[in-house]
């Protein structure tokens, strides 16, 4: 075995073994967090992952996307942004959160994210991810401090921001919130 094969398999390793750790951790906290059971039957293994993110890095999300912004004590907006696209996130969706993103994608129906998109947030304080099965829509919710104009002044305060990608999904948002 040379030493780039050894390495490699090390690599692999740690990243089971990192699973192993963490996943449990994950799973029970979703459930707490959404009183839905989440199970392992319900994680890609680490070969669906690494193909996941191929398919992932394939796609042409980069020029086909809706952003909205909105500071966090506007967050109710953001839910209706949310509910416009119900009938897409009540399907079996790709769900990635962001510090797990290597061990742990959940391939289930997402739509418990319309009411538990601000706690999936703050489960690693970073960004979570949801892709349909064919790679083609898809959406991420971040949550960060920036300067915001607000009533005549620049204030530093917490912005969520909705990503929206895809035709399909991007025409249903649309269609709803006219």
């Amino acid at each position: 075995m040379t030493s780039e094969e050894r390495n490699e398999r090390l690599k692999i390793l740690r990243r089971q073994d990192d699973r192993k750790s963490r996943l449990p951790i994950l799973l029970l906290s979703l459930t707490k967090m959404t009183n839905k059971s989440f199970l392992e039957s319900d994680v890609l293994t680490l070969d669906q992952i690494d193909e996941h993110q191929k398919a992932i890095n394939s796609s042409d999300f980069s020029f086909n996307y809706l952003n909205q912004s909105f500071p966090k004590d506007r967050i109710k907006d953001l839910k209706m942004l949310l509910l416009a696209l119900d009938k897409q996130l009540s399907q079996e969706n790709y769900l990635s959160v962001s510090n797990y993103s290597d061990i742990a994608i959940l391939k289930m129906n997402t739509d418990f994210v319309i009411n538990h998109f601000d706690e999936l947030i703050h489960l690693d304080n970073d960004t979570f991810r949801i892709y349909d099965r064919t790679y083609q829509n898809g959406l991420w919710i971040d949550v960060f401090q920036e300067y915001w104009y607000l009533d005549d002044q620049a204030q530093f305060i917490w912005i969520y921001e909705l990503r929206v990608f895809g035709k399909e999904w991007i025409k249903q948002l649309v269609e709803n919130i006219k």
